[in-house]
């Protein structure tokens, strides 16, 4: 019940950053697409920084066993989305911005803030089991589905700084090496700006979107329907009868971090590649925003049914 309000404090004052990006956009104190510019630094910058700091601790069987443990629940997880995907996207028939949609959650940008904020810096390792694997689906499954035709070229996901950025990470943790401290310092100041970025970012992104376009699509409250609780929801019955909390210390709370992954709102990366590749670009934002508004309330409620 602690996580659930703790958890519900950090979102609330996330969306609150998120306003301030909506409102230095309506008072035209930056464009919209001002915001090109800062997602590309929080991409290839203040990112691969967070996860280089993440790592930067001591080595322990117990982490190396929490990180495949997470590994393990980011398979799962993620697996078992794009399978329900499969199952409902001709019954309901499910276009590819919608079905995205419903798979990826924005399980980098906005949990790594509320892991920092709610379990510690320390915990935020146990986050990069999932962000490989959704990393490597955005780059394979998510681009085949919005680009006809497309092709998975290998180098864009293994060349991705922030695979990257967590592989060298690995490697230092595993060696046991570390930053001298004036590169450490600065990795993880500039590491420690992704949440506030990551939210203004999304409100300026918000402040480029009609909401009275909302009623246009009647579909859209089915979508964040399936990314907020059904198929958290279908997770959280995963994991529980997977009996993975038992598999090293702590795996409680690993897990609980993988499952706040999975619950997560619309990943921005679909909004991205919906415009890039010629789909519906205002509805998948639509979806992003809608489902990231009603996330302070769906996720504190998913956390607390994880903690029953």
């Amino acid at each position: 019940m602690i996580i659930s309000l703790l958890l519900g404090k950090q979102i609330a004052a996330m969306l609150l950053m998120v306003l301030m990006g909506y409102a230095i956009v309506h008072l035209r104190l930056l464009k919209a697409e001002d915001s090109a510019p800062l997602a590309a630094v929080v991409l290839y910058i203040v990112g691969p920084c967070m996860m280089l700091d993440a790592f930067q601790i001591e080595f322990s069987p117990e982490r190396l066993h929490g990180l495949f443990l997470s590994l393990v629940a980011a398979a799962l997880s993620q697996s078992l989305a794009i399978a329900l995907n499969a199952l409902i996207r001709r019954p309901l028939r499910l276009d590819p911005v919608e079905q995205t949609s419903a798979i990826y959650s924005n399980g980098g940008n906005l949990i790594i803030p509320i892991v920092i904020y709610v379990f510690g810096q320390e915990w935020v390792i146990y986050t990069s089991g999932f962000l490989i694997g959704q990393t490597a689906l955005f780059w394979t499954h998510c681009y085949t589905l919005l680009k006809k035709n497309g092709q998975v070229h290998l180098k864009n996901i293994l060349l991705n700084v922030n695979i990257l950025a967590m592989l060298a990470g690995a490697l230092l943790f595993v060696s046991g090496l570390h930053f001298p401290e004036i590169p450490r310092l600065a990795v993880h100041a500039t590491g420690a700006m992704v949440g506030p970025m990551c939210m203004i970012v999304t409100g300026m992104l918000i402040g480029s979107v009609n909401l009275r376009r909302i009623l246009a699509y009647k579909k859209l409250p089915l979508i964040v329907f399936l990314r907020l609780i059904a198929f958290p929801l279908a997770t959280l019955l995963l994991f529980r009868a997977s009996g993975l909390a038992g598999w090293t210390k702590d795996g409680g709370t690993i897990l609980l971090i993988s499952f706040l992954a999975a619950a997560a709102p619309c990943a921005s990366t679909v909004t991205q590649m919906a415009h890039l590749y010629g789909h519906n670009g205002e509805y998948a934002s639509l979806i992003s925003v809608v489902s990231t508004l009603l996330c302070v309330i769906t996720m504190p409620v998913m956390v607390y049914l994880f903690q029953l």
